[in-house]
């Protein structure tokens, strides 16, 4: 498994802790880039009435 920032291999020890990051570094950036909307989830507005 890579982590998701950095792409580096991610060893045994290094899973549990911050798994699916190698490093606490590479965790608050993933966090950091969602809570400045540089990651985002988009999808269609619907408006419908109920």
């Amino acid at each position: 498994m890579k982590c998701p920032n950095c792409k580096e291999e991610l060893l045994k020890k290094q899973d549990k802790q911050f798994k699916p990051f190698c490093s606490e570094r590479c965790r608050s950036l993933d966090l950091s880039n969602w809570l400045n909307e540089k990651n985002v989830i988009s999808s269609e507005i619907s408006h419908s009435e109920d």
